[in-house]
């Protein structure tokens, strides 16, 4: 399980569990999210602005 957090809106999702919400299937990594797409919360542009996080 890996936990990815935005760097500018600190939203989270957890890989094992996806996030129903917005539509992150549960096993979704950011390597599998296409090369555009943006937070769901803040919508900072691009898989960089995310970082694993341990939780």
């Amino acid at each position: 399980m890996v936990v990815y957090e935005c760097m500018h809106c600190e939203y989270k999702f957890d890989s094992e569990k996806g996030d129903a919400q917005y539509n992150i299937a549960p096993g979704t990594t950011i390597d599998k999210m296409p090369d555009d797409w943006a937070c769901p919360e803040c919508a900072a542009l691009g898989k960089d602005a995310f970082v694993a996080i341990d939780e």
